[in-house]
């Protein structure tokens, strides 16, 4: 049994986990987009993941559920108890939308994760393992807000939430067949064109930090050259194939997951570790065809929601 360590405001767990953890012994793997606290869905989720025998979630940043204002202490406690009853263990990385005062409260495990709950599990940068699989994965959350302007430092934006040299560092230059994240690196042209249209709601200022931010895990991402890259973050979903230039040319996968909130978008995916492909389908289990949607270009409906992609919680 977990035990439990005082740490400030933050209940830390000292998980004793194994060194292969649940998520480096998974075959399978589902895939959430960001989840901005939003237990309804998760737990939606997680019992359409349940029906197809998935028990290891990983969430791509801007998980939410540490926030100010928020009983994320009883939100977690609620999350954990839900997740133990389909024997799940739920990962993510971090976003732009977390409280990084708090979350970095809980100290990191000799597995080098902080688990939050016993099955509740926070994958900071440059964390690496290899999979059940074979294959290698690596992990590099944080992204610049595009919306920093309309937030307030220590309570509703913070400087951690940006990629660093020290993150950087920590990520290395070993090649990962998967890399996980919450930004995305540069030249994905269905993402580009989408932006194109959506960065005139936002302040130059705005733009350009946000660039910045993409700019550095950029180079994260060319040093990891993932065979497949999958991140959250602009709230619509995307799937290029991309040839980077480069020291070491290769080629990558990029995917961006949609977020919390919708019944039918892209939200989701299971990721088998073996053959690195991923299956698409609604939070309610309905197999969907990202491809097709990427194929006909990003959608855009011309609504204020396009330009709040990078606006929630």
């Amino acid at each position: 049994m977990a035990s439990i360590i005082n740490s400030g405001s933050a209940r830390a767990w000292d998980s004793r986990a194994p060194q292969n953890s649940p998520l480096s012994s998974a075959r399978r793997i589902g895939l959430l987009g960001d989840t901005h606290g939003d237990l309804e869905h998760v737990l939606i989720v997680s019992r359409t993941l349940h029906a197809r025998g998935i028990r290891t979630l990983v969430v791509l940043g801007d998980f939410g559920f540490i926030w100010p204002g928020y009983n994320w202490d009883n939100g977690l406690d609620k999350l954990s108890r839900r997740l133990a009853v389909k024997t799940q263990t739920l990962y993510f990385v971090d976003g732009n939308h977390e409280d990084f005062t708090r979350l970095y409260q809980f100290p990191l495990a000799k597995d080098g994760l902080r688990w939050l709950r016993p099955n509740i599990a926070h994958i900071p940068r440059g964390w690496r393992t290899t999979l059940a699989s074979g294959k290698t994965l690596a992990a590099l959350g944080g992204a610049n807000s595009v919306d920093v302007a309309h937030r307030s430092e220590g309570s509703s934006w913070w400087p951690d939430e940006s990629v660093t040299e020290a993150d950087l560092a920590s990520v290395g230059h070993q090649h990962a067949d998967v890399l996980i994240g919450h930004d995305a690196p540069l030249n994905v042209p269905s993402l580009d064109t989408w932006l194109a249209e959506t960065n005139r709601w936002w302040p130059e200022a705005g733009i350009q930090y946000s660039a910045s931010g993409r700019a550095m895990f950029h180079r994260g991402f060319l040093q990891v050259r993932p065979e497949l890259y999958v991140g959250g973050h602009y709230h619509r979903h995307f799937d290029d194939t991309i040839d980077y230039d480069g020291d070491i040319p290769f080629t990558s996968r990029v995917v961006l997951l949609d977020k919390n909130g919708s019944e039918h978008a892209i939200s989701q995916a299971i990721l088998d570790t073996e053959t690195l492909h991923l299956e698409y389908f609604d939070r309610n289990d309905q197999t969907v065809s990202g491809e097709n949607k990427i194929r006909n270009g990003p959608q855009l409906d011309g609504t204020a929601d396009d330009a709040a992609f990078l606006g929630e919680t």
